[in-house]
């Protein structure tokens, strides 16, 4: 991404087109549903991003997943599973548009190849309904383009990065508004704040509060207690981490990326 200002009234955001690129994308999950029992379990992807040309309107990506490690306070059940789950996803072609939103997956016929060989090995060794389920959430996805780019739009995935908000964004008429769907917690739909801070090169992202004396954040089918982020940017114009918390009454997951080289 390429920060620049203007007398400090705008943001401009451009893709970094030159630079192959390595970030750590982690999710921190902790699970305090059960008070005597908090489990914790950390998700860490390195992942390898390229810029590849412009196709018509579309820039088009090649982001590689080189590596997922997972770790835990607790015993991790299917920990080979959970991997097959990200390196599904791990080589992908996007297309995406000026805004910076993922819009197509060019290699998709590929991927899909890719999982159909995935499952036949993993049968050799699982068997199961839970297993056979496990599978078939996968295969739903990659079987429908509108799907997997919605998934990959997710903060779970690649929204740190491709978060819609390339080109110019005005620092004065901000906060921009819009919807997020917050997967991770049972699709509730919050809406997002975002606040330019142009002296910092960094992006603020809170969720809109009622109006009373709580300040309560306003969701349709989930309490949600926390909602927060941060994306920061170097002098040389590249993305240096960022970040997104969100809490309810019983978990609390933190999305975060940090540039690696």
């Amino acid at each position: 991404m390429m920060p620049t200002t203007n007398l400090q009234t705008e943001f401009y955001l451009n893709p970094v087109l030159e630079k192959n690129d390595t970030f750590k994308f982690e999710t921190l999950t902790v699970d305090f549903s059960n008070k005597n029992r908090v489990t914790e379990k950390l998700c860490t992807r390195n992942v390898q991003i390229m810029y590849l040309g412009k196709i018509k309107h579309l820039f088009y990506f090649d982001v590689f997943t080189s590596k997922v490690t997972f770790t835990s306070n607790q015993s991790i059940a299917n920990e080979r599973l959970l991997k097959e789950d990200m390196y599904a996803f791990g080589d992908i072609l996007l297309g995406v548009n000026d805004k910076g939103e993922i819009m197509k997956v060019h290699n998709l016929k590929e991927m899909q190849k890719r999982w159909e060989e995935t499952k036949s090995e993993l049968r050799k060794d699982h068997v199961g309904f839970e297993f056979e389920d496990f599978l078939s959430d996968i295969t739903e996805v990659l079987e429908d383009e509108e799907k997997t780019v919605y998934f990959l739009n997710t903060n779970a995935m690649f929204r740190l990065y491709f978060h819609g908000l390339f080109g110019k964004n005005d620092v004065q008429k901000t906060p921009i508004k819009r919807k997020s769907i917050l997967l991770d917690f049972d699709d509730t739909e919050i809406t997002e704040e975002i606040r330019m801070d142009s002296r910092e090169l960094k992006i603020i992202i809170s969720a809109q509060k009622s109006d009373d004396e709580h300040k309560s954040i306003i969701s349709d089918n989930d309490k949600i207690k926390k909602y927060e982020g941060e994306l920061a940017y170097r002098k040389d114009n590249q993305l240096q981490e960022g970040f997104i918390e969100i809490e309810n009454e019983n978990m609390n997951i933190k999305y975060s990326v940090l540039w690696v080289s």
